[in-house]
């Protein structure tokens, strides 16, 4: 059984990153081809073109796809964040800058933080339709999970088999864990905020869009200096935080 080791915090800042549109097209192709072994293990259900269905195999999917966000709905600016799990540099940003984010931004109101999923690979594809599988409100500690012992699920010699334990201690045991990356409607939404990312212009991960009413003012590729980001936040309409 694989021993949870949190992170040490010495990941380095945000270096190179490689453009994210090929990734998430290969990591599309991938997953969804009809070689999918899990797939082929479950019957899955399709997509009416009109409407999304309410539950896949036991999946409640109109909850799997909810919005995922910390933050009022009322916060006058809006980050949303493009990220994967299997990306270093989104995992230094969830332990290094978004605790910063809460206290200064978030929980005071002025910040909604939206999660887009932006997967660069098939394992990277799975962890985003597990988490989604959880409850709503294990949504948040599921994802610090992974990102705080990424290094050890996807550095496993199998980082399938080393997710799929993970996410069992995130409280996803292995048959519904199962279920859940067979599903056709998750799959097929996971693939489609893979496209949205893409018709977004996100070239890299993590990438941040700060919005307000709405409107694109800002973008941060790669942030890795928190006094920028909230020196664009303060600019957008967020009040600067107290001393």
């Amino acid at each position: 059984m694989m021993e949870v080791k949190q992170a040490s915090g010495t990941r380095g800042p945000v270096g190179t990153m490689a453009p994210v549109a090929r990734a998430l097209a290969v990591a599309t192709a991938a997953l969804l081809a009809p070689a999918l072994a899990l797939a082929q293990a479950a019957p899955t259900a399709s997509v009416p073109a009109a409407s999304v269905p309410t539950a896949s195999a036991g999946i409640d999917i109109a909850a799997a796809t909810s919005t995922r966000a910390l933050g009022s709905g009322n916060a006058p600016v809006t980050v949303e964040e493009y990220a994967s799990y299997s990306c270093p540099h989104c995992a230094h940003f969830e332990e290094s800058m978004l605790p910063r984010l809460k206290a200064d931004f978030i929980n005071p109101g002025q910040v909604r933080f939206v999660f887009h999923d932006t997967p660069t690979n098939r394992v990277g594809y799975l962890a985003h339709m597990a988490t989604r599988c959880l409850p709503v409100a294990s949504y948040n500690d599921a994802r610090s999970l992974l990102f705080s012992t990424q290094s050890q699920w996807l550095g496993a010699k199998d980082p399938e088999a080393g997710l799929k334990e993970m996410m069992g201690m995130a409280g996803l045991p292995g048959p519904a864990y199962d279920a859940c990356v067979a599903s056709k409607p998750l799959q097929d939404y996971v693939a489609t905020s893979s496209q949205e990312a893409t018709e977004a212009k996100i070239e890299v991960t993590p990438t941040l869009i700060i919005r307000k009413g709405g409107k694109e003012v800002d973008r941060v590729a790669g942030p890795n200096d928190y006094d920028k980001l909230a020196a664009a936040l303060i600019k957008a309409g967020a009040k600067a935080p107290k001393k």
